[in-house]
């Protein structure tokens, strides 16, 4: 069978359309995306509108309980060609939009073009309502459209990131993502894959300059070097590598604050080995020797209780 060419913004006759060729778990999906998108649109206008401050992490409720005015309860929809419904002023509708005051406990039954005469909102929140709203019809349509072609949505490239369980639920109902929603985990993807790879080459200029700072031991006059041996006298011979206080501070500074902001939470078995820290620094800083191994071992085994990266 030849798809038929549709082209957004689709018409009320091709929704109906390509809705009668839904499952009906893919129906009540659509059902609920759109209402629900239509209801928190409705919120977010009614809150930028009256200085409320809108964040992602807020649903419904909280939206409605911060708006406390008009709340869209919800949309009924009678179907391509129908209009079982009615509104308060009498006219048959297809849509009926059922929205109740918090304050005075008033519930109205009505179509758009009485929206404004009854709720007293003004013309620019509704117009405001109503752009969300084809913003929402859009979307409706661009789902539509890729359920019609039989697109699917393979996750499996994106096994490296967490998923929102929002989208899982949308897939889980056959329902393919939006654009913008594979946009927003490619998004993620990429930074994940951009932030590994910044470790990987930090790692690796971090090898090339311990190389460096042996490859230079070895030409340098003991002079101009400062060596290192163990903090606590020990008969064992160590190897010894020159690094400098300025090196020091440089290559571990940003960890020495990390564990100084988390002083409180050294388990007391570690204590110890903190302070033991902080003199191998004061003493790298007067140019004494110090125990440049023995400095990172300790650094280390401070990192793992304080979940320093």
């Amino acid at each position: 069978m030849s798809l038929r060419n549709f082209h957004t913004p689709l018409t009320e006759a091709e929704v109906d359309e390509i809705y009668q060729l839904l499952t009906p778990k893919q129906r009540k999906y659509m059902d609920a995306f759109t209402k629900r998108s239509k209801k928190s649109k409705w919120l977010e206008v009614l809150a930028l509108k009256k200085g409320i401050i809108v964040t992602k992490d807020m649903d419904t409720e909280q939206l409605a309980e911060a708006v406390n005015d008009w709340i869209l309860v919800e949309i009924l929809d009678g179907g391509y060609g129908n209009r079982p419904f009615r509104c308060e002023c009498g006219m048959p509708l297809r849509y009926q939009y059922i929205v109740t005051h918090k304050k005075q406990n008033k519930t109205y039954k009505l179509g758009e073009t009485c929206l404004g005469n009854y709720t007293r909102l003004t013309p620019e929140i509704i117009r405001d309502i109503k752009k969300g709203f084809h913003t929402i019809h859009l979307e409706r349509d661009e789902l539509l459209l890729k359920i019609y072609r039989g697109e699917k949505t393979d996750i499996k490239e994106f096994a490296e990131i967490e998923i929102p369980q929002s989208y899982l639920e949308q897939l889980e109902h056959d329902i393919p993502l939006l654009d913008k929603q594979l946009q927003k985990l490619y998004d993620q993807l990429h930074a994940k894959r951009r932030e590994r790879l910044q470790k990987q080459c930090q790692e690796e200029r971090e090898r090339l300059r311990e190389i460096l700072y042996q490859s230079r031991q070895r030409r340098t006059s003991k002079s101009y070097s400062v060596s290192y041996y163990s903090y606590h006298s020990s008969p064992k011979t160590h190897s010894h590598l020159c690094i400098s206080y300025e090196e020091l501070i440089e290559r571990q500074l940003n960890e020495l604050k990390q564990i100084r902001a988390k002083e409180e939470l050294i388990p007391a078995g570690l204590r110890k080995d903190w302070d033991i820290i902080q003199d191998i620094v004061r003493a790298a800083k007067r140019r004494e020797e110090f125990d440049y191994s023995r400095f990172k071992l300790l650094l280390s085994n401070l990192k793992i209780p304080l979940r320093i990266q």
